[in-house]
C-alpha cells in the first residue's frame, strides 16, 4: 500500500476525511490540511481506517434516500 504523505494527491481520501470529520466533530470540525492529515494518521495508526469506508456507506445511503424522496 502506498504511503499517503499529501492529501492533495488523494482527492477521494480528502473528501471522505472531510465528511467523517464533519460528522464526528460537528461545529468544532477543522478542515485545513494539517488537521485532515492528523485525523488520517490517527485513524491509520489505530487501525480505524474502516471508519472512512463506513462514512462513505452512510453518505451514499443518505443520498440515496434523499433522491428517492
Amino acid at each position: 500500500m502506498e504511503k499517503v504523505t499529501n492529501l492533495d494527491h488523494s482527492p477521494k481520501l480528502k473528501e471522505l476525511l472531510i465528511m467523517y470529520i464533519s460528522r464526528k466533530y460537528g461545529e468544532d470540525a477543522q478542515y485545513d490540511d494539517w488537521h485532515l492529515f492528523q485525523e488520517y494518521s490517527w485513524l491509520k495508526n489505530n487501525n480505524q481506517l474502516d471508519e472512512l469506508f463506513k462514512e462513505e456507506c452512510l453518505t451514499n445511503r443518505l443520498n440515496d434516500e434523499h433522491y428517492r424522496g
